[in-house]
């Protein structure tokens, strides 16, 4: 045995003891301390917000929409439908590409050396969109999106909103000989403004019911019966044009609608679940991936059947964290969508556009009514507690998960 060890000072032995043992004590008192100022911090912040806008937790909160002339009752149930249908396109979108991603840059590395560069330069460029900010995503959303780089045509005011797929049918409205009474004629062209209807045509009622509509020339006898007159249009009457858009309306590009918000989120949020994808397979055992390889399974099988079931836990954590990122994101919606507030319902199709909570509780901040800022601090409550419950909600998933693959 070594002298330095049968040798040693004994004196120096206890005081170099004693010295780590309170440098232990210090780090884990520091520890805390951190620990108790950031919960401190979070609680008087907490308390601030309830104090402000505990009075304006009531029923028409959760179920008016904002209002300009009764401030107090206003509410944000337009708000919460919006934030959960642009949070669920985000998670849509996000979360398969972000698993896939992440899948194909750890499991399925390359061997040569040109493949290995982009294998690199992706995984870098990734690890840097973590760090940009929202806004910038915004502005990316607003292009990719919204615009579509204006290959589907410019989005103009009173014109032809780019390229109609579904769900849109294009009437000419027009008064009939009874006072106050419109029908509606089916339009196959919605870029001409004004047609001329000389002769009888197939229209519809405002309840849709198909009918036959006359024409009545001046100067001719008029029909003096309502039931006639209600059909009976003037030749050479002037009307406009109507759309009506079912739920399933789709177009190109996409415009302010929902849809582009969600995708915008899902951008931002996707560097997040790669990377904590990526870390979740990363932490999956070798052995594991080195006995099935061993049992003769491909890499695909390998990942379909062990890597991934394992590292579950790990994936939906870093979803969890990331679509509590997105659901409280105001910076690109504001871009992407405006701030436009004055909605009083849900989406009505898929063009349509939604107000965000952020968006409220950004607009109802910088009001100057003192009702309006109880009313932000009442929002922010609501918007805590949509959070928590949908973090419970993936937390418990996730644990069933989670058991069901032990």
């Amino acid at each position: 045995m070594p002298t330095a060890l049968t040798n040693q000072d004994a004196q120096y032995l206890t005081n170099n003891a004693i010295r780590r043992k309170r440098m232990s004590r210090w780090f884990y008192g520091l520890c805390v301390a951190i620990a108790f100022v950031s919960v401190l911090i979070l609680v008087v912040l907490l308390a601030a917000i309830w104090t402000q806008g505990q009075s304006r937790l009531t029923t028409d909160l959760l179920t008016r929409a904002h209002s300009e002339l009764e401030i107090e009752r206003s509410g944000m149930w337009p708000s919460i439908i919006g934030s959960l249908i642009v949070c669920f396109v985000c998670a849509l979108a996000a979360l398969p590409l972000g698993i896939a991603t992440a899948v194909f840059l750890e499991e399925f590395k390359p061997t040569s050396k040109p493949l290995r560069f982009v294998h690199g330069f992706i995984q870098l460029n990734i690890a840097n969109l973590a760090g940009v900010p929202s806004i910038v995503y915004g502005l990316l959303g607003l292009t990719v999106f919204v615009y579509m780089f204006n290959i589907f045509g410019q989005i103009k005011v009173n014109e032809s909103p780019g390229w109609e797929i579904m769900g849109a049918e294009h009437y000419y409205q027009v008064m009939t000989l009874q006072p106050g009474h419109v029908v509606f004629v089916p339009q196959e062209d919605s870029s001409v403004p004004e047609i001329e209807i000389t002769e009888p045509t197939i229209g519809v009622d405002n309840e849709g019911k198909q009918l036959e509509l006359a024409v009545w020339e001046p100067g001719t006898p008029r029909p003096k019966d309502e039931a006639t007159k209600r059909r009976t249009i003037e030749k050479g009457a002037i009307g406009g044009t109507i759309t009506r858009r079912s739920w399933y309306y789709f177009r190109l590009p996409l415009d302010k609608s929902f849809l582009s918000g969600g995708l915008t989120l899902a951008l931002v949020i996707l560097p997040i679940i790669i990377i904590a994808s990526q870390e979740a397979l990363r932490a999956v055992s070798p052995s594991l991936r080195e006995a099935s390889m061993g049992i003769g399974a491909t890499t695909w099988q390998t990942v379909r059947h062990v890597c991934l079931p394992a590292a579950v836990p790990g994936i939906m954590t870093g979803a969890i964290l990331a679509m509590g990122r997105a659901i409280g994101e105001a910076a690109p919606i504001l871009v992407v969508l405006g701030a436009n507030v004055m909605k009083s319902g849900a989406p009505e199709h898929l063009m349509d556009n939604a107000v965000t909570m952020p968006v409220l509780i950004f607009n109802w901040a910088g009001r100057q009514q003192i009702e309006f800022q109880e009313l932000a601090a009442a929002a922010i409550i609501v918007l805590l507690v949509v959070l928590l419950i949908l973090n419970s909600t993936a937390i418990i998933i996730r644990q069933k998960v989670q058991k069901a693959h032990t």
